[in-house]
């Protein structure tokens, strides 16, 4: 059964073949989420997605796109999330402590220590990314996330979001030139992120 035809099922009162929908597109979602949301926000997020296309079913108007309708959705929840985030400024950066890391030292041998210095640098580097996310605007961060993911093309993240070609790409220079300058003055002031 195709999406169409699940959607038009459902449209037409069986609604258990929404099951079917949900079923094919719950892993893709949860992917999806996972890469604009902290991990513990995904299953809510996910399921207010799946529950906003049940009762908004009947405004899709190619249901042969229900998948991109429902990223659309679910990457507006996201938005949203960042926006409640922004709006208490709570932006943080989580590099573990210092005496955490010498007791891991003191313990370890050389490959191993090896290992964890590379992954201490891969988790600094994503939190220094995540610290960098949060000084952007709830849509320009989503939007960025979709482009460097190298999940989207810029007409697919116009579609998803409901926005214009150029909008996306005013949105992407925007995040990159706002990212630069926080990177800047952050040099300027004799630190690091």
């Amino acid at each position: 059964m195709s999406d169409a035809q699940a959607v038009r099922q459902v449209l037409d009162g069986q609604t258990e073949a929404f099951a079917v929908l949900v079923r094919r597109h719950q892993d893709y979602l949860f992917g999806l989420l996972r890469r604009h949301l902290p991990v513990s926000e995904v299953p809510e997020a996910a399921q207010d997605a799946f529950v906003k296309a049940f009762e908004k079913l009947s405004q899709l108007r190619e249901p042969d796109s229900f998948r991109a309708w429902l990223s659309s959705m679910a990457l507006r929840r996201a938005i949203r999330y960042w926006r409640d985030v922004s709006s208490r400024r709570e932006v943080s950066m989580d590099l573990g402590g210092d005496g955490e890391q010498d007791w891991l030292e003191a313990f370890m041998g050389d490959d191993a220590r090896q290992r964890h210095d590379d992954f201490m640098r891969k988790r600094e580097a994503s939190s220094v990314v995540t610290w960098l996310l949060g000084h952007l605007k709830p849509d320009d961060r989503v939007a960025i996330g979709l482009y460097y993911a190298k999940e989207h093309e810029v007409a697919e993240i116009a579609t998803m979001l409901g926005w214009s070609v150029e909008k996306v790409k005013v949105r992407l220079h925007r995040a990159r030139k706002k990212m630069a300058e926080i990177m800047r003055d952050e040099a300027g002031k004799g630190r690091q992120p």
